[in-house]
């Protein structure tokens, strides 16, 4: 054991990032691999469309065709010189509320092709973007849930013909379509 009077001097070595270069900090990302499966719905919706939106007694519309025929009903409509000046007395009928709800539920079957058209394009851009599509198969579910509802509401009795509800002529690529939103949801 030594004992010393005079203090020690110390050395230090100067730190790696002050000898002269600027220090870089690199950030590593492990991202777990993105799920397929939103990708599934997206290829699902699009495939929905050539099968049947509507069936009745064994004819069947898809959802391409549906497109081109309410586009055709839009345009007679838009052709419709009428100058709207009715006189008004035409009879205001009460309407079964089945009846209205039958009418929206044929209405949200019509227009569904676009909604999921719409739909897989916003959400195959959303996917491309790197981010989740969870919001757009929400609303895509939304819509098919408010439809099963509204159909359920307006199944009308025909009396001796039994009962319809848009449920017996809602095609099976309507319900692919729809429930394939459900795939959106996940990550």
């Amino acid at each position: 054991y030594v004992q010393t009077t005079q203090p020690m001097e110390q050395l230090q070595q100067p730190a790696p990032q002050m000898m002269g270069g600027q220090q870089q900090v690199v950030y590593v990302n492990q991202e777990k691999p993105k799920s397929k499966v939103p990708w599934v719905a997206v290829a699902l919706i699009i495939v929905s469309l050539f099968l049947p939106y509507i069936s009745f007694f064994g004819e069947s519309v898809s959802g391409f065709e549906m497109m081109g025929v309410v586009g055709e009903i839009a345009d007679m409509g838009s052709d419709d010189s009428g100058d709207g000046s009715g006189d008004g007395s035409g009879d205001s009928a009460d309407v079964p509320i089945e009846f209205v709800f039958f009418g929206i539920a044929a209405l949200m079957v019509g227009l569904s092709p676009f909604v999921f058209l719409i739909s897989a394009i916003i959400s195959s851009i959303v996917l491309g973007s790197g981010k989740s599509p969870k919001v757009m198969g929400i609303l895509h579910l939304g819509y098919a849930i408010i439809f099963l509802i509204v159909a359920a509401i307006g199944t009308i009795d025909a009396g001796i013909l039994g009962s319809w509800s848009m449920y017996d002529l809602t095609g099976f690529g309507f319900y692919v379509g729809a429930f394939a939103s459900g795939l959106l949801l996940v990550e």
